[in-house]
């Protein structure tokens, strides 16, 4: 491949507008993708009206948002259709769902197929109980060994799944969830007032802030462990001079009941400008256990200069060699390192965020060295 080339992209999800961590990993690594190739998206119908025209590709809403489009083989040969339509040069799958289709479009086209793993699926599965997770090995391994390359957002899932599915290293590719800027953005002025006159706290007060989509189990179980684990250890030890926001939507309402007694603890709900909060907080803290993949909240947060407390769950994937002194990691169910952690850094605020990072996760960046494997 060389040159400004035709590529197809099938996306088996609503992805737009995009709202949530993973939706907006998607959108952006279309968009970064759209600008350097002539990029079409094959995909279902967006949640509501949107404007394509701010779109960096073209985007073909042919797939209905049913659970029958995953085993429909009428859609291969719609796909088959748009790809000889386009004269595309390479077909690109996000997530594995849809990668039955793989091997047949192989044979039908003869051009290359890669996909990208957002996370090692069968181990969220796993992580999360669902007992059918050995069904889902052998179906992911069996579609990335029939890809022609496949894209990995962390190098701790790229490495298993070397490892365990068998395959060639050299067809593989590290591409970490990005961010848009190559280097740290504007602050919102004044943030911490903003917030502090919206939600009615004072100044003083020490600002904790965990945000992420509360309907995904391994979210709001986080939300969990902030009304038992963590708040009550900062009650004894901080003297209620903090508050904890809590933004996302469709938080649980048997965790949002546990939430009502806890006065230093706010749940907004979804919030439109999260970058408000993030620079208006003093530390984000992630307090994942379970669940795959890199979790998209930190690094958006580490984008914007600002710390992340971490377990070692939430920060897999992660490379800390280029976060400088902004990711701090406790390990998985330490609470009480997790709170002397949370206090040392509220209390003694230490921030440094070097350009490596950058270089690391920006998405033009990321877009470049995923087009030269290609042409490779």
């Amino acid at each position: 491949m060389s040159g400004r080339k035709k590529i197809l992209a099938v996306i088996s999800y609503p992805f737009l507008p995009a709202t949530t961590g993973g939706e907006i990993s998607t959108l952006q690594i279309l968009n970064f993708m759209g600008k350097k190739t002539q990029l079409r998206v094959f995909t279902v119908d967006p949640y509501k009206e949107i404007n394509t025209k701010e779109l960096d590709f073209e985007v073909d809403f042919a797939m209905r948002f049913k659970p029958s489009r995953y085993l429909n083989p009428f859609l291969l040969f719609t796909v088959w259709g748009r790809i000889r339509k386009q004269g595309s040069d390479a077909i690109f799958f996000d997530q594995p769902f849809m990668g039955w289709m793989i091997p047949f479009l192989r044979i039908l086209s003869g051009k290359p197929i890669f996909i990208r793993s957002n996370n090692i699926e069968y181990l969220r599965f796993k992580s999360m109980g669902k007992a059918w997770w050995p069904l889902m090995k052998a179906y992911e391994k069996w579609v990335y060994r029939f890809s022609n390359l496949v894209i990995f957002v962390s190098d701790v899932d790229q490495n298993k799944a070397i490892k365990e599915f068998g395959l060639i290293q050299e067809k593989t590719l590290l591409t970490p969830y990005g961010i848009p800027q190559n280097s740290l953005p504007a602050k919102t002025e004044n943030a911490k007032a903003l917030l502090a006159k919206r939600h009615g706290f004072g100044l003083n007060q020490k600002v904790i802030l965990f945000f992420a989509t509360l309907s995904y189990q391994p979210n709001y179980e986080a939300v969990d462990f902030i009304a038992d684990e963590i708040y009550p250890r900062l009650q004894q030890t901080r003297n209620n001079d903090f508050v904890i926001l809590i933004c996302g939507k469709n938080l649980p309402q048997a965790i949002l009941d546990k939430l009502k007694d806890k006065s230093e603890i706010q749940y907004l709900g979804f919030v439109e400008d999260i970058e408000t909060y993030i620079d208006g907080a003093d530390i984000m803290i992630n307090p994942i256990l379970s669940g795959g993949g890199v979790k998209t909240k930190a690094i958006d947060t580490l984008g914007r200069g600002q710390v992340v407390l971490s377990t070692k769950t939430g920060a897999e994937g992660i490379d800390p060699n280029v976060c400088g002194k902004n990711l701090v990691v406790a390990n998985d169910f330490d609470w009480e390192e997790y709170n002397q952690l949370l206090n040392q850094r509220l209390d003694q605020p230490e921030n440094s965020l070097p350009n490596t990072f950058f270089e690391t996760y920006s998405w033009s960046g990321i877009i470049d060295k995923l087009l030269q494997k290609l042409n490779g």
